[in-house]
């Protein structure tokens, strides 16, 4: 039996469209100047802070959980803690709790405006699945702003919606999230494409009737996407 033509595109970012290595190195940058911005202190130390709670990020979500039904709250708590620590760390008076709150909130979104850390064969592969009228969307573990500021690049390519944790109010990327996706842009699963790297994300993709590619590490990690997609267009 054939599969489906293919009518949506769906992509996980860091791994997937996003080196990795070059968005945290811009991230840290980033994060860093922001910080002594508007606090005390200079970018050295912000990013040697930024460092340590990095290399310490699971013990800050130890006793939270991501997957429950209040993944959201724990991931809002989590980069709430991440967040103080570097003040901690730098030796600076933390602000306010309420202001501490929003800027936990907003530092991811503002410290990845800018990073330009697509593959470079991305820009191409996407204008050429615009051209042939595929619908490109996000459905990512990262939050919304961070994966707008992520594909800023490339947005004129994608004319689907961009579903980061926070929006989809779920972070796990389990099937009900896939089928909430699908029926937001009121296509069938069976037409829709998930590219992740991840076998369980691409699992429950598979379980909510989506067709999958799954990216591989590498110098070309989306070789073959392209003809895959243009070989399956209604």
């Amino acid at each position: 039996m054939s599969e489906a033509a293919i009518t949506h595109v769906f992509f996980e970012l860091p791994g997937v469209l996003v080196d990795r290595s070059v968005f945290r190195r811009t991230y840290r940058a980033n994060l860093a100047r922001i910080m002594a911005e508007r606090y005390t202190g200079n970018p050295p130390e912000w990013a040697a802070a930024y460092d340590h709670v990095l290399a310490d990020w699971d013990s800050y979500y130890a006793d939270l959980n991501l997957s429950s039904e209040d993944g959201i709250a724990d991931l809002w708590e989590g980069l709430y803690r991440t967040t103080r620590a570097l003040f901690r760390l730098t030796g600076v008076p933390e602000p306010t709790q309420p202001e501490l709150t929003r800027l936990s909130r907003e530092l991811p979104e503002l410290a990845s405006r800018g990073c330009d850390a697509l593959f470079p064969e991305v820009p191409t592969l996407l204008g050429q699945l615009d051209q042939a009228g595929l619908v490109l969307g996000v459905i990512s573990y990262s939050l919304t702003g961070v994966a707008s500021a992520l594909i800023a690049p490339v947005e004129r390519y994608f004319k689907g919606a961009v579903w980061g944790s926070d929006r989809a109010e779920h972070f796990e990327k389990d099937v009900e999230r896939y089928l909430a996706a699908a029926l937001s842009a009121q296509v069938t699963p069976e037409r829709c494409l998930m590219v992740d790297y991840q076998p369980l994300a691409l699992l429950s993709a598979q379980q909510a009737g989506m067709q999958t590619f799954r990216v591989c590490p590498g110098d070309s990690p989306l070789r073959g996407l392209a003809a895959r997609c243009l070989a399956q267009i209604s």
